[in-house]
C-alpha cells in the first residue's frame, strides 16, 4: 500500500513539476495563446477578467509549490535556473530584472515579476538570496505579472478577432 501511495505522490509531483516548468518557461504557449484565442472568439473584457484571476491563481499555486519543494526541485532543475539567471545577467535588457530582484524591496520584486515571469523571478530570488520568497511577494508578483501580461494577450486576441472577422 505504501508503494502505491508513494507512486501516486511521485506522479502528482511529476505533474506539478511539469506545470511549473511549462508556465515558468513557456508562458506564451500556456498562458498567452489561450488568452488570445479566447479574446478573439469571445468578448475581451470578461476574458481579461477571468484570465487575470486564472493566471494569478496558477502562478500563486506554482510559486507556493516551488517554495514548499525548493530543495527537491532545485536539485533537479537547478542547473536550468542557474543557466537562465546567468543568461539574464548577461543580457542588456534582462539584467535589469535581476538587479531589481537583488535589491530586496517588494516594489522592485513586483516590477521584476511584471517584466519577467514571476515563477522565474521567485526561483532567481531564491537562488540569489538563499531565502524563501514568502507569500506576500508571491501574491504581489502574480498580480503584477497577470495584469499587464493578460492585457497584452487580450489585445492580441482582439486584433486577431477583428482581422478574422474583416477577412470573412
Amino acid at each position: 500500500m505504501e508503494s502505491v501511495e508513494r507512486s501516486g505522490g511521485a506522479a502528482r509531483s511529476a505533474v506539478m513539476d511539469a506545470v511549473v516548468v511549462a508556465v515558468g518557461f513557456f508562458d506564451g504557449v500556456f498562458v498567452g495563446a489561450p488568452t488570445a484565442i479566447a479574446a478573439a472568439a469571445l468578448r475581451p473584457v470578461p476574458v481579461y477578467c477571468v484570465a487575470v484571476i486564472t493566471v494569478s491563481l496558477v502562478v500563486i499555486g506554482c510559486c507556493r509549490w516551488l517554495e514548499r519543494r525548493w530543495e527537491e526541485w532545485f536539485a533537479g532543475k537547478g542547473r536550468r535556473v542557474q543557466t537562465r539567471l546567468e543568461g539574464m545577467r548577461a543580457s542588456r535588457l534582462m539584467s535589469h530584472p535581476v538587479d531589481w530582484i537583488e535589491r530586496g524591496s517588494d516594489r522592485w520584486y513586483a516590477v521584476a515579476a511584471a517584466v519577467a515571469n514571476p515563477i522565474l523571478v521567485a526561483a532567481i530570488s531564491r537562488v540569489a538570496s538563499g531565502k524563501p520568497v514568502g507569500d506576500r511577494r508571491i501574491v504581489l508578483g502574480a498580480f503584477a505579472y497577470a495584469l499587464p501580461y493578460v492585457a497584452m494577450w487580450t489585445l492580441v486576441g482582439l486584433t486577431l478577432g477583428d482581422s478574422l472577422r474583416a477577412a470573412f
